[in-house]
Formats: C-alpha cells, structure tokens, sequence
C-alpha cells in the first residue's frame, strides 16, 4: 500500500506540473489588451474617444432624397418630375486645450441631380478655437442671421452668397450678446442661378471682403441679429437685419429685412452690373418673413414669404414631420409671381424631401 501510495502521489504532482507549465505558455501568448472606444460626454451627444488619444470624435451626415414636380419657383420653367438626391458625411473632433476647446470640422458631400453625377465635394473645412474660425464653409452672411425659415426653397429671393473661404472671430456665446468681425473671400464666380454673371476670381492682390455683426438671443430663441459685409470688388455694401420672436410654445416668427448699396453699377466688364457679393437679390432691397406652428411631436408647420424691390415674390408652406427617428418628410408647396428682370408671370410647384439624419 505504501508503494502504491508513493506511485499515486508522484503521478498526480507530473500532472499538476505539466499543467502549471501549459497554463503558463498560454498566458504568456496571449494578445496585448484591446482599448475600447470611450464614450466622450464633454461636447454633446455622440462623441467618443479617438483611442490613443484625447481628441474627441463625432461622426454623422444624412442621406436626402428631393422629388420636385410643377414649375420651378425660381426661373418659372416647367420641370415637370424632377429628383435630386445627396450624401453627406460630417466629422466634428474636438478636445480641451488651454485656451478652451479646439475644434475641426469637416463635411463631404456627393449630389445626384437628374443625370449629372458628381464626384463629392468639400463643402465645410475649418478650425475653430477660442472664438476664432480658420477655413471654408457658409459665409457667415447667411449662418450668423440662421438662413430664413424652416423651408426647403427658402432663398428664391437669395439672402447670401455661396460658401467661401473665411476667417473671423465671435465675442459671445448664442445665447446673450455676441459679436463677430472677420474677412471673407467670397465665391469666385458668383452665379445667380437665373442670369449670367461676370467671372469675379479673387486674385492675390485683391484685399477681401470685410464682414461684421451684431446679435443678441434668449433661451427661447427670441432676438435681434444684424450682419453687414463690404464686397471690395463691386465697392458695395450690403446688410440684413433679423427679429426672432417665440410667442409661446407653439409658434414663432420672424422677420428679415436686406438693403444693399449701389445695385444698378455698371461696373463688370463689357458694361454689365459688377454683382454684390452681400446683395444676392435684385434691387436695393428685400424682406422676408415666416413663421413655425408645432402641431404635436412630430410635426410642424412652417411658412415663408418673400419680395426683392426688383419685384418678384416668392411663398411656400410645408409640414415637416418626423415619420421615426431620424427620418422625416417634408412636402412643400411653393408660389413665385415675376415681375422684373426674371421676366413676367407666375410658378407653382411642390417638392417633396425625404432625409434619413445619423
């Protein structure tokens, strides 16, 4: 029995040695540990950790998908069925410096219009910190005042140039006073959409245009907000002022009025008018207006109208409802009367969106 004993034992401790070895040369191959994605809650909803670092990144866009059928509200030609579709794609990265948050931000685009295919396009790039923006995007003409309402033609009567390269910086937050001053470059050829217009390409020796405003808003969004820019190529001024009022919680209104110096120059080559690059529409001056009504959760109705001193006017009304979330529809009915350099006559046409936002 000793014997027995003795065999038993010295069996038993080989394989808990032989064991302890194989456990050891497996955990010894085993891979490093993964960093996991951190969720970043510093700047908002949807931010993560870029792992490795200390940069907090968002990823987003939408996909957006416009039917049009009728008249074209802004030239009154027939369209007939008309489609439009688009991607975006935005990155917004961020993360705490010393002199506060450092900010940049990108959006990619790609249109689809009838059946011309574009390859995608830069259609934001810039850094901001501490109140100052370096880059391309929107002219701050157009993104100080908000655009106009909540409409998917909204500038039949155009309230801003297109996008630009910029640099500027604000005092304030948007909530409160603010104040902005900056320069902008201004597109290189500016088209109206409905007239041909001078190739206006902005070369080294040129200063660029100056820009500055003026805002102050509640929590409500109730607020007045000014901008006035110097275009230094036509040598003229243009300017837009905008009332914000919430009147309860169901409706809300504003208010936008633009004058802009010296709009019947000849100044552009051969004799034709040298555009103002912050007084898109024609005369010296326009007005638009609107309002938004919350008819439940989901839906609202928003209205538009519009009139440039040329002499068109343009309206539209639509209901912007959201079917589940992140995906709405939109269909909007739209109204243009011409009666100046656009020609004579009336347009009705309808669109309607579909857009899926991530």
């Amino acid at each position: 029995m000793t014997i027995k004993t003795l065999l038993l034992s010295s069996c038993a401790a080989l394989v808990i040695s032989t064991g302890a070895h194989a456990a050891d040369a497996i955990v010894a191959a085993e891979p490093e540990p993964m960093e996991y994605v951190r969720v970043c809650d510093a700047f908002g909803k949807g931010f993560f950790y870029i792992p490795g670092t200390e940069t907090c990144l968002k990823i987003g866009g939408y996909v957006r998908f416009d039917s049009n059928v009728g008249e074209n509200p802004y030239s009154g030609e027939s369209q007939g069925w008309d489609a439009f579709t688009r991607g975006t794609i935005v990155l917004d990265a961020r993360s705490e410096t010393e002199y506060g948050a450092l900010r940049s931000f990108i959006e990619l685009r790609s249109d689809v219009d009838g059946i011309d295919e574009t390859t995608p396009y830069l259609n934001a790039a810039y850094i901001e910190i501490a109140g100052f923006r370096a880059g391309y995007a929107d002219s701050r003409y157009d993104t100080w005042l908000n655009s106009a309402g909540n409409i998917i033609n909204d500038d039949v009567i155009d309230y801003t140039g297109d996008r630009t390269n910029q640099a500027s910086y604000v005092y304030g937050e948007d909530v409160g006073f603010s104040a902005l001053a900056g320069f902008e470059e201004g597109d290189g050829s500016y088209d109206t959409g409905f007239a041909p217009a001078p190739t206006r390409t902005f070369k080294s020796d040129n200063f660029p245009h100056v820009i500055g405003g003026l805002r102050y808003y509640t929590e409500d969004g109730t607020g007045i907000a000014f901008i006035g820019g110097y275009d230094t190529r036509a040598e003229a001024f243009g300017g837009k002022l905008r009332v914000d009022v919430k009147l309860n919680d169901i409706f809300s209104v504003f208010l936008m009025g633009g004058y802009q110096s010296d709009w019947d120059n000849d100044d552009g080559p051969g004799g034709t008018r040298q555009r103002n690059y912050y007084g898109p529409w024609l005369g010296d001056w326009a007005a638009w207006g609107g309002f938004s009504a919350k008819l439940n959760e989901k839906a609202s109705l928003n209205g538009q109208a519009a009139y440039e001193d040329d002499g068109t006017f343009a309206a539209a009304l639509n209901v912007d409802y959201m079917l589940t979330e992140g995906l709405k529809v939109q269909p909007e009915i739209n109204y243009t009367e011409f009666d100046g350099e656009r020609g004579t006559g009336s347009a009705i046409g309808g669109t309607i969106r579909f857009q899926r936002d991530f």
